[in-house]
């Protein structure tokens, strides 16, 4: 369960609940990551590969606070917005994702273009901009088969809340660099697990543990919290192996335990 600290407006926290899904606490607003919450065994077939889910949620829906925003990186895979997600997330004052994501999902969704900045506010509360990074879901020339996807910059102008990127699954290491050079990233939750399918052979369509060490690299050596790595039968690299990784390399790595809060740093300390 969500302990006190992380339904404590004044902390900054992320809570990962399974897969890519996170809930985020940060300059007083509550967000919730790529909604997964079908129950593990679920399996969906997506073209030629089956994605099966291994892992409950550590919260059910019914146990969500209210969410100010919902963000999803990409509308097209089961395993980033499930059934029960898609209900989750309809539920959300502001939902953020693709343009195409918002032509998928409909209503208010806002789809945001690459670099494009959107900020929620309210009366009383620090300005939240949440900007949309570039993302590639695979290597070059896979962005037909695996569709549009979009990672996420969360941020104050006044900088009193530590700067958040949500990778989405990507692989795009050359907008990664770019973000760096356009903003401070103090914390970063990199969808890892180098995921991958038979059909599609050694192709793999999210970070493998060196990516994910040089992406932290290339970000200025934020705090890393690995996201998207467990909880899903198409994961090709463990969490031994992507520890082992990041050790060798002498790269601190944060593994949440699903449903335990992260207290984030304050953007001053670093």
């Amino acid at each position: 369960m969500v302990t006190d600290v992380a339904v404590t407006r004044a902390a900054n926290t992320v809570t990962v609940l399974g897969g890519p899904t996170a809930l985020i606490r940060l300059a007083g607003w509550t967000l919730l990551t790529d909604p997964t919450f079908d129950a593990a065994g679920t399996e969906y077939q997506d073209g030629p590969v089956l994605v099966r889910k291994t892992a409950d949620p550590a919260l059910k829906p019914g146990e969500l606070p209210v969410l100010d925003a919902v963000l999803v990186s990409h509308t097209g895979h089961q395993d980033n917005l499930d059934t029960t997600g898609r209900t989750v997330a309809s539920g959300a004052s502001e939902v953020f994702t693709t343009v195409a994501g918002a032509n998928d999902l409909g209503g208010e969704v806002v789809g945001l273009e690459p670099w494009q900045t959107q900020t929620l506010s309210m009366p009383g509360r620090t300005p939240l901009n949440i900007t949309a990074v570039p993302a590639r879901h695979g290597p070059v020339g896979t962005e037909a088969i695996t569709g549009p996807v979009t990672g996420f910059l969360l941020h104050t102008d006044d900088g009193s809340a530590p700067t958040m990127y949500v990778s989405g699954d990507t692989v795009d290491l050359d907008a990664m660099s770019d973000l760096a050079g356009r903003y401070r990233v103090d914390v970063a939750l990199l969808h890892l697990g180098a995921a991958g399918f038979e059909a599609f052979g050694d192709i793999r369509l999210s970070l493998t543990a060196v990516q994910a060490v040089e992406a932290r690299r290339l970000l200025g050596d934020p705090l890393v919290v690995a996201v998207h790595a467990e909880g899903w039968a198409h994961y090709t690299e463990d969490r031994s192996h992507v520890q082992q990784t990041f050790d060798a390399a002498g790269a601190p790595l944060h593994w949440p335990t699903p449903g335990e809060p992260i207290t984030l740093p304050d953007p001053h300390t670093r």
